[in-house]
């Protein structure tokens, strides 16, 4: 939302902001910042979202701006390709726009990083438990639910502490690898 001011206030740019309830910022926040809700989205010249945009709702001639996905031809994002090039769309994918070392520029950050650990850690602990192995990763909530990065890390804490006995001896050893950026 405090995007949305600024860049209304100093470029005079208007925002369309689709309805939804799994965002991170209210609706009202951002009408408050002077964004208008509306799920149409035709009078738009140019539409972002942070992933692929639903075949059904691809409007011809629009700009788009997001992760399609499509670049290293996934199969099963190709549709969606096809779609944007039949109603004569110009699609930005987020993954193409890079640095003079063809870095990616545009990524999701640390803390989406660490959301997509904790919610790994999640799942391994709900497949664990529906295997009949009881481990501390159960005991985990999805990213989501905790609200703040504060919150996670006492989450993370507690399983750590109690991982500190060991896992059952038929987990281990257990190696876990993260890696990358973007």
């Amino acid at each position: 939302p405090k995007d949305v001011a600024r860049l209304t206030a100093e470029h005079g740019i208007s925002f369309v902001l689709q309805p939804s309830r799994t965002r991170a910022f209210s609706e009202d926040d951002y009408v408050a910042a002077g964004a208008v809700v509306d799920r149409d989205l035709s009078r738009c010249d140019i539409v972002l979202a942070i992933k692929e945009v639903p075949l059904e709702q691809v409007i011809p001639g629009k700009t788009y701006l997001f992760f399609s996905h499509t670049i290293k031809g996934q199969k099963h994002n190709m549709p969606l390709l096809r779609r944007l090039l039949e109603r004569g769309c110009t699609l930005i994918d987020y993954e193409r726009i890079v640095d003079s070392r063809g870095r990616r520029r545009i990524a999701f950050g640390k803390f989406a990083g660490l959301a997509g650990t904790i919610d790994t850690l999640w799942a391994l602990g709900k497949r664990l438990a529906w295997e009949g192995t009881a481990t501390p990763f159960s005991r985990l909530s999805q990213a989501s639910v905790y609200g703040t990065v504060t919150k996670a890390k006492a989450a993370l804490r507690r399983v750590a502490s109690e991982l500190s006995g060991g896992l059952p001896r038929e987990l281990t050893p257990l190696v876990i690898g993260t890696t990358g950026y973007g």
